[in-house]
């Protein structure tokens, strides 16, 4: 059960911004909301913040967590770490079972 309607993150829009009140995301079908414990900052991290793939967003996609809210109950309270690649399971690559390398 979700008690919050935002969340702290660091957010990147050009500039790195601390935030105490970023609102929580809405998770999508087959998605979940984590409750994070541990985050780290990783080279990916660093070089974002350097213009690297002209992202924009929250980063921390390094680190492990409790599901606290999920569509299937089998996963709502277990513990989870986190994984930069969202594969499509359908280019050569995932084909390949290479799913870390999707473009």
């Amino acid at each position: 059960m979700i008690y919050s309607v935002t969340m702290r993150a660091i957010v990147f829009d050009g500039k790195l911004e601390y935030r105490a009140d970023y609102p929580l995301p809405v998770p999508l079908e087959g998605e979940a909301i984590i409750k994070v414990s541990l985050a780290g900052v990783c080279a990916t991290d660093l070089e974002i913040i350097k213009g690297y793939m002209g992202f924009k967003g929250v980063l921390g996609h390094e680190f492990v967590g409790v599901i606290e809210e999920c569509s299937d109950d089998r996963f709502q309270g277990k513990r989870v770490v986190g994984e930069i690649n969202i594969p499509c399971g359908k280019c050569e690559c995932c084909k390949a079972k290479m799913p870390a390398h999707c473009p």
